[in-house]
């Protein structure tokens, strides 16, 4: 049932959306009987119908309302109307533990109060052999009167204490299913030891997000965060946190030993209860009133003083003497460039010849098409080998080139084309479809291939081809170690952002290595030893970066500028691409007659005009904006004014709203920012994954966009931006990606079958689109209900040519021809329109660089 202000569920009518959890939607309502505010926390309809979702709905209430402790957030009541499930708990006024923490670490006296209320919270539950399982600053709320709650018992199971069970709780029954043993569940960067590796857990696990609670309490900053999930998992199974918080302001020694005490990689080394945890903080709160604790500060500060003293000295000492032997045991060593491009252009993928002797490379100089070329490695320039729109891909051992033909740019990164092979002889011959990579095993003999498949939208890693070893939404960079044993490549999660993670696997499939997301990855070789694999983040430093099979990275080269790792030969020299990368927005207003570059910063990227063709949406996704930043800026030239963080998908008509994905370690969220005055909003509930698109319906009340839940195909979501659950409009398969300007159609994705269609927004049903091309582009919706199409994803790189496409006929009408400048490093990307056609705007990227060699990398 659609959820409203105003609707009733039993006694309880809903007054307004407070927020989303773990496991549900949170109203403020008012008891109609009682005449009290409560909250009630509601299971969305999708979620309901999933019996270990209700299950555990079910199993929180029970058990938070046979707890019955100030600590705890009080349960009132449980039912279910209209297959809507609801739990109805007292209403709390104040803010979480993790919005507290944002402002930054707590004083010494408010860590200690808040601490012991959690600990007397979780002895309360450990009585009754409850594990709450997900304790985290997120799930731990602070009233107005400084009285701390624990909330979200969505995880909560009975357990068995270190000494056994010591009593019964009849309101959680033993025929609840348990979590199988190899079952991960709770937060990364909270979980115990035993709960990452997945291993039976008892009342002690509690203890240990306990330690990593009061570690952030005290300093500020997460006891385990690392960049990737793998690497914080890691961290929290053999790393200890930081010992020099970021402040600078030392932990009193009586608190840090509870902390590391609580913090155990074993379970038996913890403390071994939460009242004895209690016990101890509250004897800390003893020592503060007498001023030991003051005093104990002072002497731990001098001692680490002393300390530090000391290291500096002894670090002085051996640097003095590792240089002086250095210098004059050997010479400096220095890498040497030497440039092997002059033109004005891109060069593409570039490859060593097997010897090393000589280079083939692909490039588009001076705005003309991409060919591939030949040059000596020591030579300058290069020759036309006679093979142009392809894109080289490998060369073998044997001197094979294999390349992809006739390459479809789907996105900026993706572009798959049909794999062939040649010697350079002849012309190449289709082989096989939809390739974007390749790598020859170091024999020659065969192929790895990297695969796109438009069915599911993702990229596989076949070897041999055929046998899928890995999936992901794009895959690039494909090499095999020199040995054969390994291949490299870098992933990406959205097939549109150079934002990745380089990936290491067995060539019989299991992941080696993957290392942490960076903002930006392309380029990638093995070292010539075979013990690490190079990878350079060209929109992020200017620096090769070495990871070896264990994970561990060091930096191997830093240069000014960008540069782009594309091969490393035999004896060691590199093939690099250094120059500029930078992306930049053009619009045209006014039917034409005006146009302005408004582009911010080093690397803008257009997401939406609004209706009235005066105010854009953009993000920066460069080194200027951190995690992307997400701006409007009217097309007057005005300064650009940043709204929120993530990717940029739309503006309300009234241009009071816009709507944005944020970028997170583990779900992308859909926001709702506020252009003007107002508050930022989460929009999709846990639980779904947006793909990046969301539109909003003309009155601004409702948006539309497509996600997925974990095991399921994508489909269309409508939203109330004003409250209430999703709802499904469309079957899975289904992706729904821009509206017509009437509400009455919208523009989607058959994933199945790789084309678009219309759903009616109306009745449902999918109607096929008369008339559009296979590498036609869709690019927005005419006022009459027409399609803008570009007629390729890249018309030219001199121009896009437009048309009108009536989607229900199938007539086509020519529209304009938009003139791009033909500058060598300029590429335009397919413009977006206004409704009436008399604004539009594209992106273009600059992209300059010249090939080198390096010598004299370690």
């Amino acid at each position: 049932m659609a959820l409203t202000p105003g609707t009733r569920l039993g006694p309880y009518e809903l007054v307004a959306l407070i927020g989303a959890g773990g496991m549900g939607e949170v109203y403020r309502a008012r008891d109609q009987r009682l005449g009290r505010d409560v909250a009630v926390k509601v299971l969305p309809a999708f979620f309901a119908a999933d019996p270990d979702r209700l299950r555990r709905f079910e199993q929180e209430a029970r058990a938070v309302a046979a707890l019955n402790h100030p600590n705890i957030l009080g349960v009132h009541d449980l039912g279910q109307q209209d297959g809507t499930p609801y739990m109805v708990c007292e209403l709390l006024e104040g803010e979480s533990l993790r919005a507290v923490l944002t402002r930054g670490p707590l004083s010494h006296r408010k860590t200690i109060d808040y601490a012991i209320q959690i600990a007397h919270g979780l002895a309360a539950a450990h009585s009754k052999d409850i594990a709450h399982r997900d304790l985290k600053p997120d799930n731990v709320f602070v009233t107005r009167e400084g009285r701390v709650k624990i909330l979200d018992f969505g995880l909560a199971k009975i357990v068995e204490g270190p000494r056994g069970r010591d009593s019964a709780f009849p309101t959680m029954t033993s025929d609840v299913p348990a979590t199988g043993i190899g079952t991960v569940v709770g937060t990364v960067g909270y979980m115990s030891p035993e709960q990452v590796r997945g291993a039976t857990v008892d009342l002690r696990t509690d203890i240990f997000s306990f330690g990593a609670v009061l570690y952030e309490m005290l300093t500020g900053v997460r006891a385990f965060q690392r960049d990737t999930t793998a690497e914080t998992m890691t961290a929290i199974l053999h790393d200890d946190p930081p010992e020099n918080p970021p402040d600078g302001r030392p932990v009193p020694p009586a608190l840090d030993r509870i902390v590391h005490h609580c913090l155990e990689k074993l379970p038996d080394q913890r403390f071994q209860s939460a009242r004895d945890l209690a016990f101890d903080l509250e004897s800390v709160t003893s020592l503060s009133g007498s001023g030991n604790l003051s005093a104990a500060k002072t002497r731990e500060r001098k001692r680490r003083w002393y300390l530090m003293a000391a290291a500096a000295a002894l670090v002085t000492l051996a640097a003095l003497g590792g240089w002086f032997f250095s210098s004059t045991l050997r010479p400096a060593q220095y890498p040497r460039f030497h440039q092997v491009t002059y033109r004005r252009g891109t060069p593409g993928s570039a490859r060593f010849t097997p010897d090393g002797t000589d280079i083939i490379y692909t490039a588009a100089w001076e705005g003309a098409e991409p060919e591939l070329y030949t040059v000596p490695a020591d030579g300058i320039g290069g020759h036309p080998l006679g093979i142009s729109n392809a894109r080289l891909l490998a060369v073998s051992a044997r001197g094979e080139i294999a390349v992809a033909m006739d390459p479809n740019p789907m996105t900026q990164f993706l572009a798959p084309g049909n794999l062939g092979r040649t010697t350079g002889i002849n012309a190449p011959k289709p082989e096989i479809e939809n390739v974007q990579a390749a790598a020859f095993t170091p024999d020659g003999d065969a192929l790895a291939i990297v695969r796109y498949e438009p069915s599911d939208l993702t990229c596989r890693v076949e070897y041999p081809i055929g046998k899928v070893l890995y999936r992901e939404r794009l895959v690039d960079d494909l090499h095999f170690s020199p040995d054969g044993k390994y291949l490299a490549f870098i992933t990406h999660t959205v097939p549109s952002d150079d934002r990745g993670n380089v990936v290491v696997l067995r060539t019989t499939g299991e992941t080696v290595v993957t290392s942490k997301t960076y903002e930006s990855a392309e380029g990638l070789a093995w070292s010539h030893s075979g013990d690490e694999v190079w990878f350079t983040s060209p929109l992020e430093s200017g620096a090769i970066y070495a990871m070896t099979l264990s994970g561990k990275v060091r930096e191997a080269l830093a240069v000014p500028g960008r540069i782009y790792l594309w091969d490393i030969a035999p004896n060691g020299k590199l093939l690099v691409g250094q120059g500029v990368a930078r992306r930049g927005i053009v619009v045209s207003s006014n039917d034409g007659t005006r146009v302005r570059d408004l582009s911010w910063l080093d690397y803008s990227f257009l997401r939406a005009i609004s209706a009235d063709g005066k105010t854009i949406v953009f993000e920066e996704e460069g080194s200027g904006s951190a995690h992307y930043t997400v701006f409007v800026r009217d097309v007057d030239g005005s300064p650009a004014v940043p709204i929120g963080q993530g990717y940029g998908l739309d503006i309300s008509r009234d241009k009071k709203w816009a709507l944005a994905e944020k970028i997170t370690d583990s779900v992308n969220e859909i926001w709702l920012l506020p252009v003007g005055p107002g508050e930022p909003r989460r929009m999709s509930p846990p639980g779904l994954v947006p793909l990046i698109a969301a539109r909003f319906f003309s009155d601004g009340k409702h948006i539309v966009y497509p996600a997925y839940e974990p095991g399921h195909q994508t489909r269309t979501w409508v939203q109330d931006v004003n409250g209430g659950a999703p709802r499904p409009i469309s079957p899975e398969g289904i992706a729904g990606f821009n509206l017509s300007p009437d509400n009455q159609w919208l523009f989607v994705m058959q994933i199945a079958f790789g084309r678009p269609a219309l759903l009616s927004m109306n009745d449902g049903k999918i109607r096929e689109i008369n008339g559009f091309q296979p590498n036609d582009r869709m690019r927005g919706w005419t006022s009459d209900n027409q399609l803008y199409i570009s007629a390729a994803a890249m018309s030219s790189r001199n121009g896009i040519h437009v048309d009108k496409l009536n989607p229900f006929t199938g007539a086509r009408t020519p529209w304009r021809d938009l003139a791009i400048a033909p500058v060598g490093g300029v590429i335009p990307d397919p413009p977006i329109f206004t409704p009436d056609g008399t604004t539009f705007g594209f992106d273009y990227r600059l992209r300059l660089a010249d090939l080198y060699t390096v010598t004299g990398v370690r």
